[in-house]
């Protein structure tokens, strides 16, 4: 009876040994190439006392007649935000004069700055350069200030007056 227990016992002495002989283990590697296209992007951000406005902004405002009123650029005003990763050119433009119960000159309302100390200049309604060949390699040179003046002429009529400006980037060399 021993001997058929132990006998019954034996096959595991054989499996220990199968456990400690070497056997040779294959692996198996797999490399994986990761391409992607990054394509050019013109993109800015109209930023009007710290919110983001889109391209456009309007200027709302209480004046009396006959002062120059100025709106410094920075986090409190007008800032623009470029976003692209391509050389820009920003221009600027309004849609007309501004409009009330009467309407105030479209000279009457000046942008200066952008990052540049571009001097006052009277706006349009046709697009004119503010910035060229203007690039944002980071957060820090990403954002300008814009100044905004504007004069109200003597003896103007109360009421509320409004104007939209534009802003547009294109590619430079374009």
């Amino acid at each position: 009876m021993e001997d058929l227990l132990m006998s019954d016992y034996s096959w595991m002495g054989v499996l220990f040994i199968l456990l400690l002989l070497p056997i040779p283990f294959t692996t198996m590697g797999a490399v994986q190439e990761v391409r992607v296209t990054v394509p050019e992007s013109v993109e800015i951000m109209v930023l009007w006392k710290g919110e983001e406005v889109g391209n456009s902004f309007t200027l709302t405002a209480t004046v009396e007649p006959g002062k120059e009123y100025t709106w410094p650029g920075g986090p409190q005003g007008l800032q623009i935000k470029d976003l692209s990763n391509v050389p820009i050119d920003l221009y600027i433009k309004a849609e007309g004069d501004l409009q009330g119960p009467e309407t105030i000159p479209i000279q009457n309302l000046k942008y200066a700055n952008y990052g540049t100390n571009l001097p006052q200049t009277p706006l349009t309604t046709t697009y004119t350069p503010v910035r060229k060949n203007w690039t944002a390699r980071d957060d820090r040179n990403a954002v300008v200030p814009a100044d905004i003046y504007l004069t109200i002429p003597p003896f103007t009529a109360p009421g509320e007056y409004r104007v939209r400006i534009y802003h547009l980037a294109i590619k430079s060399g374009t």
